[in-house]
């Protein structure tokens, strides 16, 4: 008898209570949650997000794909609870396709375990916060979990349906966050190894026209701005540079400083030593270089924003931030990182990778304050009165979850390590089927890329972090569950 399909498997009657769970774990989760934060939590990067939807406009300093969906769930209701309802549905969603590929090519062997596997999974108490905000972070994770289903799903079947799910996923990931354009370099050496040669082109050529497709799209929306033809949105610039001027406070003492021959990176160089001989900004920010941050990108105080109000003078804010981004502050992170990357590794790159495995940064999470009264286009697209107290009405999630995030992430972390432990030092790694070996590939190298790719671009939060919790559960699942499955077929007792 032929095996069920994917999709025919997940609305099959025998799968139910796995839709349940996942969907009741979410609902307690905003429940538990809105009942202490009535109202979205906000930033400057949601006053963006809200401007570019009113304005339909691109803007320069973030992705236009979440914009995009709050414009189109605008068309359906403009009350801010429809913005929780909505991203908690994509959420649970995106989740229950993922465990639920799991637990069709890795069956349970008692059912309750995976039950509370799912629970576990779904109520990651950071991601669970995210859904009650007007950020783009549950939107990506959400992307996230549906590529790596579909990718399951063409390992083991080779679905055409799932590489057009899977295409799409991507493609709006892209448009979502921008470090996104790195996954495929995860998912592209694992699909070249399954599959009959049409299809293993086929999943290439389309991953490559989405970007494609995306790098253009940008590319338009860069030129509609800058006067220049260009691809970057200059922010990638700022980032690199705010990361590597972490070397500035000690590479003095440390190495013989070095002089860019570069005649506009020579001037910047020195006017950062300068400002920091005088002032100290960057050793007080970076807790004398033990610590990283993206203070120097945002801070008014900051070398990086001092040297832009320097050249400022009558000109457009937002072209001289793009141009500095693009151009010379690029060149100086590229620079700094060259020739100083033993001090970037040490001042930057380690404390921020050890960020990773025990978060205590936590920025948006558990805050107080939800909607800020004062940004009228956030209280006006979402139809609130104006004189309204859009504040928590206490802390009480916070004071829960604040001390135990890093260590829910260590914890996952140690899942993670041990499954890994389980099947390669215990030796059961050359017993998995291909398709099981694939999967962890795959899921390992996303890992990796993800790690990398967040861990550089800019200092670790929490809720940067949040696919990251059930990948490291399913694939300590896959681990555990086949290598148990092998050592039953061993010995039948």
């Amino acid at each position: 008898m032929k095996k069920d399909s994917y999709f025919r498997f997940i609305f099959r009657k025998g799968q139910a209570l796995d839709w349940l769970v996942i969907f009741a774990s979410v609902a307690l989760g905003c429940f538990l949650v809105t009942r202490t934060y009535p109202y979205p939590r906000a930033m400057s990067d949601s006053y963006g997000y809200i401007w570019a939807a009113m304005k339909s406009q691109f803007n320069y300093m973030r992705p236009y794909g979440y914009s995009f969906y709050l414009q189109l769930l605008h068309h359906i209701s403009v009350n801010v609870f429809s913005l929780i309802v909505s991203q908690a549905f994509i959420y649970a969603l995106s989740l229950a396709l993922l465990t639920l590929a799991v637990k069709k090519y890795w069956p349970p062997r008692k059912v309750w375990v995976f039950r509370a596997f799912e629970a576990l999974t779904a109520l990651s108490p950071a991601a669970i916060f995210m859904l009650n905000t007007i950020l783009s972070d549950t939107l990506q994770c959400s992307l996230v979990f549906v590529s790596l289903a579909m990718i399951l799903v063409m390992i083991h079947e080779g679905s055409w349906i799932a590489v057009i799910i899977y295409t799409l996923a991507m493609f709006a990931s892209f448009h979502t966050r921008y470090t996104s354009v790195f996954f495929p370099l995860a998912f592209i050496p694992v699909l070249v190894l399954k599959g009959k040669a049409i299809f293993r082109i086929s999943v290439i050529v389309l991953t490559v026209a989405a970007f494609m497709v995306f790098h253009g799209q940008r590319s338009r929306n860069m030129t509609s701005f800058s006067p220049h033809k260009q691809y970057s949105t200059g922010f990638e610039g700022w980032q690199l540079a705010n990361n590597a001027i972490h070397v500035i406070p000690f590479f003095n003492k440390e190495v013989n400083p070095k002089i860019p021959k570069d005649k506009r990176v020579r001037e910047l160089h020195q006017f950062v030593v300068r400002y920091e001989l005088a002032n100290g900004i960057i050793r007080a920010k970076t807790g004398n270089g033990t610590k990283a941050t993206a203070a120097f990108i945002w801070d008014y105080d900051s070398p990086l924003k001092q040297h832009l109000i320097r050249i400022l003078g009558e000109n457009n804010y937002g072209l001289v931030w793009v141009s500095l981004g693009s151009g010379v502050f690029k060149d100086y992170g590229k620079w700094l990182i060259i020739n100083y990357p033993w001090q970037f590794v040490k001042h930057y790159l380690w404390p921020n990778a050890k960020e990773a495995f025990f978060t205590t940064h936590n920025e948006v999470i558990c805050g107080h304050n939800e909607i800020p009264v004062g940004k009228n286009e956030i209280v006006e697209w979402f139809d609130l009165p104006f004189n309204k107290d859009l504040s928590s009405r206490g802390d009480t999630f916070g004071k829960i979850f604040r001390p135990l995030f890093p260590w829910i992430e260590l914890l996952t972390w140690l899942v993670f390590l041990a499954s890994v432990a389980v099947i390669f030092i215990v030796g059961e790694y050359r017993s998995l089927s291909r398709e099981t070996r694939l999967s962890l590939w795959m899921l390992f190298l996303f890992g990796l890329v993800y790690y990398g790719t967040v861990t550089f671009a800019s200092p670790i939060s929490l809720r940067y972090w949040m696919p990251m919790h059930a990948v490291k559960l399913v694939f300590a699942w896959i681990a555990v569950s086949d290598s148990l499955r092998i050592r039953a077929s061993r010995d039948p007792r």
